[in-house]
């Protein structure tokens, strides 16, 4: 019975002994090779439709003030009124300056009648050269007077700069005016236009004339078309963005100054290393691509990504024109993984 048991013991070791390491290298050299799909990475121009959202704006925006001080004695405009170039805004009490007025004409019409009396008497010597100096002074300040009084009879009043609509009105026929004091708003809505912010990596890709399009919430689905018109020469250093205008062509009915609108943006980029975003693959270390060497053979390859554009994915650092990468299969894909590619001319 001893010796059976001995025997027994004596087979079970040769028996782990034949099923050990050279059957484990054998059966991990019969493992299937994985089945996956690959693309050859090449660099593309590429472009990219963006939606940013704005407000709408007045092309121009006038805050009206009075240059002198005074009563204010007409203001025959409200909020919403259109006005034409010319016409007349606000108007202050101008009685004394009228006054003063007519009063440094007639003391220019003086000076004028006594210089021309001196000039006559000069050819028999009886006026001196100081009094004729004098003379054409005295017209030169009288003449100045009066010109600095049509001046401030001017700045008694408002006329519109450019036809427009008053948007504010902040003061009412009555009112003692400051100097300075801003009475009314005008605003030119002929052309209407919107800011927008946009990152500094996409500010490269736009330029001036550009044509985009927007939609204006208020009026429905309808797209209007659109025209960048200046692109600001800073970005700012703490978001690294950028301020974009766009115009519209042309003012639709209906269109305000504040309304919410909705601009599309055809960005166009220089030349971008790209793969599909469905190859991009994320864990504990980071981004990384699964790359395949001339032996099928996988390699984790740590990368660093940047914008995306449709189904694409920029590559910034860590992948080379011409490596091959996989985009589907993951499924078991592990380093030094064997891998059989379903097609092998594929590219992107």
């Amino acid at each position: 019975m001893k010796n059976r048991i001995l025997l027994l013991c004596f087979m079970l070791f040769l028996s782990a002994c034949d099923s050990s390491p050279t059957s484990g290298a054998k059966a991990s050299r019969d493992k299937p090779a994985v089945l996956v799909n690959t693309v050859l990475v090449k660099q593309d121009d590429v472009s990219r439709t963006i939606e940013r959202n704005g407000s709408l704006q007045a092309h121009r925006e006038v805050r009206l003030s009075l240059q002198q001080e005074g009563l204010l004695l007409t203001l025959p405009h409200h909020e919403g009124d259109r006005v034409s170039q010319g016409d007349l805004l606000a108007q202050l009490d101008d009685t004394l300056l009228r006054i003063q007025l007519k009063k440094a004409q007639a003391h220019r019409r003086q000076a004028e009648q006594d210089l021309k009396r001196l000039k006559q008497l000069q050819s028999s010597r009886v006026v001196s050269e100081d009094d004729l100096a004098r003379a054409v002074t005295a017209l030169d300040v009288s003449r100045a007077e009066e010109e600095e009084l049509r001046i401030l009879l001017q700045q008694a009043r408002i006329t519109a700069p450019f036809d427009g609509i008053i948007s504010q009105r902040l003061a009412e026929p009555g009112d003692s005016m400051s100097r300075f004091s801003q009475v009314l708003t005008l605003i030119d809505t002929h052309r209407l236009y919107t800011k927008l912010k946009l990152s500094d990596m996409l500010l490269t890709g736009l330029q001036l004339g550009d044509e985009v399009s927007l939609t204006i919430d208020a009026l429905g689905p309808q797209r209007f078309s659109a025209t960048i018109n200046r692109i600001h020469p800073v970005v700012d250093e703490s978001s690294r963005q950028g301020t974009i205008e766009v115009i519209l062509n042309s003012t639709p009915a209906g269109a305000r100054p504040g309304q919410l609108c909705r601009v599309q943006l055809q960005v166009h980029s220089s030349s971008r290393l790209l793969v599909p975003y469905s190859a991009l693959r994320r864990d504990s270390r980071g981004e990384f691509l699964f790359t395949v060497d001339g032996n099928n053979k996988i390699k984790r390859q740590p990368i660093v990504s940047g914008l995306h554009f449709d189904e694409m994915v920029e590559i910034l650092k860590g992948l080379n024109i011409g490596e091959r990468i996989v985009t589907r299969g993951f499924l078991g894909l592990s380093e030094g993984s064997t891998v059989k590619l379903a097609d092998k001319k594929a590219s992107l």
